[in-house]
C-alpha cells in the first residue's frame, strides 16, 4: 500500500493494491481494491471468470453463424441449379448482397448482447482451447447448414405438383419467394444459435438476460417483417405470413436439434477427456458468506 511496494507490484504477475494505497502503488498494480479488506478480491475473480465465459460463448456463436452463412452460399451456388426445376430460373442459386447485409447488421446486435448475458463463474480457472471451441461451433453451425440445405431442396421442388412440398399443402413458389424464404431461414437460424452457444447443457438450463432476449426479439422481428414486406427489390419477393410462420416452426424444431448436437458433442468430448466437467460458483452463497464476514468485522 506504500511507495516502497510499487516495484514489487510492478513485477508481480497480478499486483493488487488495497484501498487507500498511495498513487504510486495504485499505478503499479494490476488490480486496485475500492473497498476495505481483501474479500473484494473474490469479487474480482468471479467477475473475470464470468467475462471469460462470455468470451467463449461469443466465439462459439460467431464461428457457428459464419459457418452456416458462408458454407450455405458456397454449397448452394456450386451444387444447386434452379434451372433444373424451372427453365426461367438462373443456373445457380444466389441471394442478393442487400439480403446478406441485413443479416449481418441484425446479427451484430445479437452478438453485442452476448456481453450482457447471464453466465456462471467456474470454481476453477479455465484455459483457452480453440480446438474445442471450433468443434462445438461446428456442431451447431453445420447442423444449421444442413437444415438450410434441406429447406432449399424442398423449396426448389415446389414446382413439382407430386413433390413433398405439394404433399404438405404448401403453395408453389417463385424464385424470388424462394430467395426470401431462405433469407428468413438463415436469419432465424443465426439468431436462435445464440441460445445454443451460451450453455454446455440444454439451452433452457440457464435463463438468458433481458438484453439478450430483447436483441433476439428485435432481430427476428425485423427479419420476419422484411421477409413478408421485402422493400429492397433485387428480384426478391415477399412471402405470406403463413409461410413465414411455417419457417418459424421449422427453425424452432432445428434449433432443438442443434442443441442436441451440441450436448452430444460436449458429452463425447468429456468422455474422451478433452473437456473437463467444471463446477460453478454459487454466487448467492458467496454473497451470504461475504455479508457474514462483514458483520463479524463490524462487531
Amino acid at each position: 500500500d506504500g511507495v516502497n511496494d510499487a516495484p514489487a507490484l510492478k513485477r508481480a504477475d497480478v499486483g493488487i493494491a488495497v484501498q487507500g494505497a498511495t498513487n504510486a502503488a495504485q499505478a503499479a498494480a494490476d488490480i486496485v481494491l475500492t473497498e476495505p479488506g481483501l474479500s473484494t478480491i473474490v469479487t474480482a475473480i468471479v467477475t473475470s471468470r464470468k467475462i471469460f465465459q462470455r468470451m467463449k460463448n461469443f466465439v462459439i456463436y460467431r464461428v457457428a453463424c459464419t459457418e452456416q452463412l458462408l458454407f450455405f452460399f458456397f454449397v448452394s451456388c456450386i451444387f444447386y441449379h434452379p434451372n433444373e426445376f424451372n427453365d426461367d430460373w438462373p443456373s445457380y442459386f444466389y441471394i442478393p448482397v442487400i439480403a446478406l447485409v441485413t443479416i449481418t447488421i441484425l446479427n451484430d446486435g445479437t452478438i453485442i448482447s452476448v456481453a450482457y448475458d447471464n453466465v456462471h463463474a467456474s470454481q476453477r480457472p479455465e484455459k483457452w482451447d480453440l480446438n474445442i471451441l471450433y468443434i462445438v461451433s461446428s456442431a451447431i453451425g453445420l447442423t444449421a447448414l444442413a437444415s438450410s440445405l434441406v429447406l432449399l431442396s424442398y423449396a426448389l421442388s415446389s414446382t413439382d405438383p407430386n413433390g413433398q412440398w405439394a404433399h404438405m399443402g404448401l403453395p408453389q413458389m417463385t424464385y424470388g419467394e424462394i430467395q426470401t424464404l431462405m433469407y428468413l431461414k438463415i436469419s432465424l437460424s443465426d439468431y436462435f444459435s445464440v441460445f445454443n452457444s451460451r450453455t454446455k447443457g440444454w439451452l433452457w438450463t440457464r435463463a438468458p438476460s433481458i438484453i439478450l432476449v430483447g436483441a433476439f426479439i428485435l432481430a427476428t422481428g425485423a427479419s420476419t417483417w422484411l421477409s413478408v414486406y421485402w422493400p429492397f427489390g433485387n428480384g426478391m419477393k415477399g412471402i405470406s405470413w403463413i409461410l413465414a410462420g411455417y419457417c418459424w416452426l421449422y427453425v424452432i424444431f432445428w434449433a432443438i436439434v442443434q442443441d442436441a448436437a451440441k450436448v452430444l458433442t460436449y458429452g463425447v468430448l468429456q468422455s474422451i477427456g478433452w473437456v473437463e466437467s467444471v463446477e460453478v460458483i454459487d454466487e448467492v452463497a458467496l454473497k451470504r458468506r461475504h455479508q457474514e464476514l462483514n458483520n463479524i468485522e463490524i462487531d
